[in-house]
């Protein structure tokens, strides 16, 4: 295939001669697109408030199963992918073939980030015992979080005239990591009252890759009069990959190469320790509310295999214009390129670092509206690269034909108020298969969607209360005044009838 891409006023022209399928070329324009963010948590608000499906406990430890047992299908029990783009979509700068970049920098924040996660569980089991609940899981996980500042994709766009002509520009904060590790976590939940369930969970991580940078700090000053270039700058990046890197005398890197990759000695590479542990409550504040709050990931992972670390402190000054130049030549450029890279020197060695866990922040909130809808409200809070990011859901769920348990959701994501999202679960005879998005719009519409996200999965239900007819009679009583869990039938442990309606 075939790829030409060429500058024209801030505008990229990209042709692909043998791809003759639509489709094909948009997927290849599109992670075109992102590899300028990407040196290479979970995101499921939607899911939050649907209890009945076991990986909700992922997102708060203290949710409870009536059921005895669930086990998970291996590598289908839980697939979890998300993307997020807080600034654009790929259709509102592209026109055709034609990337229109200048049409980005007018919508950009402050402070941007691209996003990506995905998971996979193995393994994944739980077991309840009267009012304890016990969760076993191991998971397949990778993120990549990508912050760049507003004034750094000014300068890729513009260059330095004419935004930064005649002061100095601060470019700080502009942070990239990326990380595949395992983690095997352990979970226990108490029901302490009819009124407060609360829940821990202990996991044990293990790095197989990992890139992660460190604070940036850069200085550019450009010169009113005769575009005289300054550039203080101090930057540092940390790695654990299977790389050689060599350097020369004059402390410069020579050499970057990959070593023979042995898939088989990653995945099960046990030199990368990690410790991280998430807390959770639920409070049933009276028959029709319910509280409930989590905070996941708190932890952290030591790299100390194929472990490099490379800093660099530029200072850097080029002449500016005289009337003998001529901007208009590669000359100029290759002669400003090669100065700065001969005034960088690299600092690189071979100690192990610390890398932490994107933290995250849940609080949700569930009204029982009438007998067949409750309205949940979830705020998800998400600290990575030292800034916090936000989202909010609204949702409505409801429980139907007695089998099926249905969630309706509208979300505030990466800057855009309509992500229609929702969920679907579907339990038969021992077995449960469910679907839940964030933004349902994404999946059919991805090129023109800041959020494409998605989970599904199948467990094994074992051991579960029957049912059948249990749920519209407890319904009944309620509108009756009468509570059905004042009162339990024998079959039925204090308390389940009010769980299940939420």
């Amino acid at each position: 295939m075939r790829l030409e891409i060429s500058m024209k006023n801030s505008t990229f022209e990209i042709s692909v001669y043998t791809c003759r399928i639509r489709i094909l070329r948009q997927i290849v324009l599109f992670f075109v697109l992102l590899m300028p963010f990407s040196l290479t948590g979970q995101q499921s608000n939607t899911l939050y408030t649907m209890h009945s499906i076991p990986q909700s406990n992922q997102l708060n430890p203290a949710v409870q199963l009536e059921c005895k047992y669930f086990v998970g299908l291996p590598g289908l029990s839980n697939v979890h992918v998300n993307y997020s783009n807080t600034a654009f979509t790929y259709n509102s700068i592209a026109e055709g073939s034609r990337l229109r970049l200048d049409t980005v920098f007018s919508h950009l924040k402050r402070m941007n980030m691209v996003a990506a996660e995905v998971m996979v569980n193995p393994i994944s089991l739980g077991y309840r015992m009267d009012d304890h609940y016990f969760t076993l899981s191991a998971s397949e996980r990778f993120f990549t979080y990508n912050s760049y500042p507003r004034k750094l994709a000014g300068l890729i766009l513009y260059g330095n005239y004419p935004l930064y002509l005649g002061d100095n520009h601060r470019f700080s904060n502009l942070r990239a990591n990326a990380s595949y590790y395992r983690e095997y976590s352990a979970g226990y939940s108490l029901r302490i009252d009819d009124y407060l369930t609360a829940g821990a969970r202990a996991k044990l991580l293990f790095g197989k890759a990992d890139i992660t940078t460190g604070r940036s700090r850069v200085l550019l000053g450009t010169d009113a009069d005769r575009f005289d270039l300054s550039i203080d700058g101090d930057v540092g990046l940390n790695a654990s990959l299977p790389i050689n890197i060599e350097q020369d005398n004059d402390s410069l890197i020579s050499v970057i190469n990959f070593q023979e990759i042995d898939f088989r000695e990653i995945l099960m590479n046990p030199g990368n320790v990690g410790l991280a542990f998430d807390v959770g409550v639920i409070l049933q504040q009276n028959n029709y509310l319910k509280l409930s709050a989590s905070l996941l990931d708190v932890g952290v992972i030591r790299y100390s295999t194929d472990v490099y670390n490379v800093g660099s402190k530029v200072e850097f000054f080029h002449d500016g214009a005289s009337e003998e130049t001529d901007f208009s030549t590669a000359a100029y450029y290759r002669d400003l390129t090669d100065s700065l890279i001969n005034d960088i020197r690299y600092d690189v060695s071979r100690e192990s670092y610390f890398a932490p866990m994107p933290m995250q922040l849940y609080v949700g909130a569930e009204y029982l509206w009438n007998r067949d809808v409750t309205l949940g409200l979830v705020n998800r809070t998400l600290l990575v690269n030292r800034r916090l990011k936000n989202s909010f859901t609204i949702s409505l769920k409801s429980i139907f034909f007695e089998n099926f348990r249905a969630t309706a959701s509208l979300s505030y994501l990466n800057n855009t108020v309509l992500n229609p999202g929702g969920g679907l679960a579907y339990v038969g005879r021992g077995l449960q298969l469910y679907l839940v998005s964030d933004n349902i719009y994404g999946l059919f519409n991805p090129l023109d969607s800041r959020t494409i996200n998605f989970r599904f999965g199948m467990n094994l239900m074992l051991g579960c209360p029957p049912k059948a007819g249990r749920v519209e009679q407890t319904r009944k009583k309620m509108m009756m005044g009468k509570c059905g869990w004042v009162e339990p039938d024998k079959r039925f442990k204090k308390g389940f009838l009010k769980r299940e309606i939420f």
